[in-house]
């Protein structure tokens, strides 16, 4: 089995086991959630106010930092601490952390600086 296909195996049973918590907390979830469920690739809608389209499926450059910076672990990991330490329910950013793993499981990656989508 190659590395990539074990990838995306990981990233399918994570975003499982997230969207598992998910329904453990359905009831705190609330609208949060679901914004932050599909948030992330919204910005592929105002791409286009960063400059032209460079080709199918790819960003523009000055795009690319903001797009990668909402499909990292690293910003709702962050939130979640801070949840946690204000006293405040993390079940939210659960949301965004399901479409962060799914997207892996669909074997998309971050995009790279060209702004084209890098397959993981």
């Amino acid at each position: 089995m190659s590395a990539r296909v074990i990838h995306v195996i990981e990233y399918a049973v994570l975003a499982g086991i997230l969207a598992g918590a998910a329904y453990v907390h359905r009831d705190e979830l609330g609208v949060l959630f679901w914004v932050l469920l599909v948030g992330p690739d919204l910005g592929l809608v105002v791409a286009p106010a960063f400059g032209p389209m460079p080709g199918r499926g790819a960003l523009p450059p000055r795009a690319v930092p903001i797009y990668n910076a909402f499909h990292t672990v690293t910003v709702p990991a962050l939130l979640w601490a801070g949840a946690l330490v204000a006293g405040m329910a993390p079940w939210p950013l659960l949301g965004w952390l399901i479409h962060i793993t799914a997207d892996r499981a669909l074997g998309y990656g971050l995009r790279g600086p060209d702004g084209g989508q890098a397959l993981i």
